[in-house]
């Protein structure tokens, strides 16, 4: 009978060891967890190990652990934007410390897991790589990059050259974005923890693959350990803590506050420091103002670039590039277009 193969999927890491006390070790024991509870075949990690492009020692030293720790068979990495060592469309990454523990794919190559082949495309700061990579390629995918229009962590659609169209049916799995999300055969991973405010209140996920027999399963669960920063006020607090358990994570707390009071702030911080069990708290101050969303929008295009307005351009001020710098940009612009 044919063996089934599982890899547990893990995305955008940023390992960090200068934010608050415990958040490293807490980042390496979920992860530790969330691999060794049923060990798997793989281990496939779609990039963003680190927190910045150039890790220190002690952020290399804990992955090299973490990576050790995994009760696993097979780990592959892909390099994402935080693992390049420069950005300036070099893929020379400090992936490259880590290749006796695991298979690094630092340019877009083919990996046959359970029997299976994936293209792996990593991150590239010229997007017409990716999109060429995906033209030439009929396998499922894994990726570290978003596509036009997907919801980046705040809510707004992202903004990029890669379609959704360019995917095709098959199976994609994305890094690079840390809100999870899932459209058609799209699975955008996301982190498996918050790594900063801008991922407050969200639910995380944990994904795995189940292959057997050349067929791909995707399992989705919920995670309900780890890190997780919230954001409320004071009256919704009580609500809030009913929504998430706090005492299952590592819980950054941020408090918004209608008005600034020292006292208040201090009162109200015993209460919560009593009553909850969270690691670290702070208070912010309630905008003011309300958000203002434009329903704004035009019946063509606002601006066009052409050679007319290179011209002007050009005529009104004084300009360091050449025209023919600028009439090379635009048509560099138009075949972005077209794509």
């Amino acid at each position: 009978m044919s063996k089934t193969v599982r890899a547990v999927l893990l995305t955008d890491l940023h390992i960090r060891c200068d934010y608050l006390p415990g958040y490293l070790s807490k980042q390496l024991s979920t992860l530790t967890r969330m691999v060794n509870t049923k060990p798997p075949e793989y281990v496939i990690i779609n990039g963003d190990i680190f927190h910045k492009r150039n890790p220190k020692g002690e952020e290399l030293l804990a992955f090299r652990n973490l990576l050790k720790s995994f009760k696993c068979q097979h780990i592959i990495i892909n390099r994402g934007n935080h693992d390049t060592i420069r950005k300036d469309g070099s893929s020379e990454s400090t992936l490259s410390l880590f290749e006796d523990l695991a298979k690094i794919v630092v340019d877009t190559e083919t990996v046959r897991i359970g029997g299976v082949d994936f293209d792996i495309i990593p991150h590239y700061e010229d997007e017409r790589k990716i999109i060429a990579d995906l033209k030439g390629s009929t396998n499922p995918v894994f990726g570290h990059f978003g596509y036009d229009r997907c919801l980046a962590n705040s809510g707004y659609p992202y903004d990029s050259f890669v379609k959704a169209s360019h995917f095709k049916d098959r199976l994609v799995f994305l890094g690079h974005i840390h809100k999870p999300q899932i459209k058609n055969n799209i699975y955008i991973l996301g982190t498996q923890y918050s790594t900063s405010f801008g991922e407050a209140n969200a639910q995380k996920y944990i994904h795995e693959l189940l292959i057997r027999d050349g067929v791909v399963e995707v399992i989705r669960k919920p995670i309900e350990y780890g890190i997780k920063h919230l954001v409320c006020s004071p009256s919704t607090l009580e609500s809030l803590a009913a929504q998430h358990n706090f005492s299952n994570f590592y819980t950054i707390l941020r408090i918004k506050l209608d008005h600034l009071d020292s006292a208040l702030e201090s009162k109200i911080g015993d209460s919560i420091l009593k009553r909850y069990p969270v690691n670290h708290l702070e208070f912010t101050f309630e905008d003011v103002l309300p958000k203002f969303d434009s329903t704004y929008s035009p019946s063509g295009a606002v601006t066009q670039l052409d050679d007319t307005l290179i011209s002007k351009y050009l005529d009104d001020k004084t300009s360091v590039f050449s025209k023919q710098e600028l009439l090379d940009t635009l048509d560099e612009i138009r075949s972005y277009e077209n794509k």
